[in-house]
């Protein structure tokens, strides 16, 4: 408490924060930044009574706090909110840069996908992935990164040599390997609720590399690549994965690829500088002066 006098603004993060921070700030007179990562009670699968409650504070706080910031504009309807002048999206775009490459693929030579993230055991479609293509002759399949999938991922791995384990990794390392690939994954099956409302960083990975993404039908990045024609949104399971692996056209992979990165040279190459250090700072100078 000795230091709130040299406090103006605080940013709190998730419901888990802001409750006792919106306090402080009411009390004390100072503005609060409510960054909102994710939806509280969806991610948490809270139900029923305690879930709408949730929510509705969870709103209502998001409202009235000096700024709120989501992640992506389609998380105003999974949050019952209008846009306001105490709004502001700012999307999960990684303040890095990468050589453009342009995708080869060679003919007669297995298409690589690569997937680099948390090995999840369901609801993120590597259980499929491993189904489908394990064993192909035609694709290769390039899996990094730690979870409850690993030592399947790992006994696949030792039974075929189209399967690529590399465990672990730290986010350059990944990139790297992802960068060597054809395709990437993101899938979001919605049999997780929460996954309607997706804003990842996978979908923008895949502009910055400029590979083709593939993704899940009825999900905010397969709405996206659909539009901007950079990947596919399938629906979930292991038919739809069959049908894409029987109907891939290379010249497709190269287009997507190619449209990839120029949607990322277009709007997100200085999305970092431009969002972060334009708009959001000439927010917080507005809402602090106003202390």
């Amino acid at each position: 408490m000795s230091l709130r006098k040299s406090i103006s603004i605080v940013h709190a993060i998730d419901l888990d924060s802001v409750i006792s921070a919106y306090i402080f700030c009411r009390i004390f007179n100072k503005s609060i930044v409510f960054d909102i990562y994710d939806h509280y009670a969806d991610t948490r699968n809270i139900k029923g009574v305690s879930g709408k409650l949730i929510s509705l504070i969870e709103r209502k706080l998001a409202q009235r706090a000096d700024l709120t910031i989501l992640a992506d504009e389609a998380r105003l309807e999974q949050h019952a909110l209008k846009a306001a002048e105490n709004l502001m999206i700012i999307e999960n775009v990684p303040d890095v840069s990468w050589p453009i490459n342009e995708l080869v693929v060679e003919e007669n030579k297995p298409i690589k996908i690569g997937y680099f993230g948390v090995l999840e055991k369901q609801h993120r479609g590597l259980e499929n992935l491993l189904e489908v293509f394990a064993g192909s002759e035609k694709f290769e399949l390039h899996l990094a990164g730690y979870g409850p999938l690993e030592e399947k991922i790992l006994e696949k791995s030792r039974s075929y040599s189209n399967v690529k384990f590399y465990g672990a990794l730290n986010h350059e390392q990944g990139m790297e390997k992802l960068s060597g690939m054809h395709c990437v994954v993101g899938f979001y099956y919605l049999t997780v609720p929460n996954h309607r409302f997706a804003s990842p960083n996978k979908y923008y990975e895949h502009l910055l590399l400029g590979l083709p993404l593939l993704t899940t039908y009825g999900t905010p990045p397969g709405n996206k690549v659909v539009n901007e024609n950079t990947g596919w949104a399938l629906s979930e399971g292991i038919e739809s994965l069959l049908n894409w692996a029987d109907q891939l056209d290379i010249d497709d992979l190269r287009i997507k690829g190619r449209n990839a990165r120029n949607l990322w040279e277009k709007y997100y190459k200085n999305y970092a500088k431009e969002t972060i250090g334009g708009e959001y700072l000439h927010r917080l100078n507005r809402i602090s002066s106003n202390d």
